[in-house]
């Protein structure tokens, strides 16, 4: 049995584009963070598919390595986590990440940074969430 909801059969939910970012830093005199992740996520019956590009550029001035981050999951699963190195030079990574769904079909993305002066810490930006 196949059930709609509110007019869309979930199974074949129309794909839905993100676009999360994370910004701190106001100049190059201090560490800087500038995440821009951008992708779809697609529904497969019980299960999503995230595919995207992350656009990352960190100035470290002191502290720990910087790392950027998507952090993501749906209301079926916990928050989850992909990262990757983040440096003074742009760097571009593409990315691809599968879930489980419910019938609701919410997947939540939040991009984010570490870093820090001393001590790492984790830095979160936009949060959105996407129904497929």
């Amino acid at each position: 049995m196949l059930v709609t909801l509110s007019g869309i059969n979930p199974a074949a939910a129309a794909p839905k584009d993100f676009h999360v970012t994370y910004k701190s830093g106001s100049n190059y005199a201090q560490n800087y963070y500038n995440v821009d992740i951008t992708g779809t996520v697609t529904r497969t019956g019980d299960r999503y598919e995230l595919k995207g590009t992350v656009k990352a550029r960190c100035i470290r001035k002191q502290g720990p390595d910087q790392l950027w981050s998507l952090a993501f999951g749906s209301s079926a699963e916990s928050w989850r986590y992909t990262r990757g190195s983040c440096t003074d030079e742009l760097t571009t990574t593409a990315i691809k990440e599968t879930g489980r769904l419910r019938t609701d079909g919410r997947v939540y993305l939040q991009a984010g940074a570490y870093g820090g002066e001393a001590l790492g810490a984790w830095g979160w930006g936009t949060e959105r969430s996407v129904w497929v």
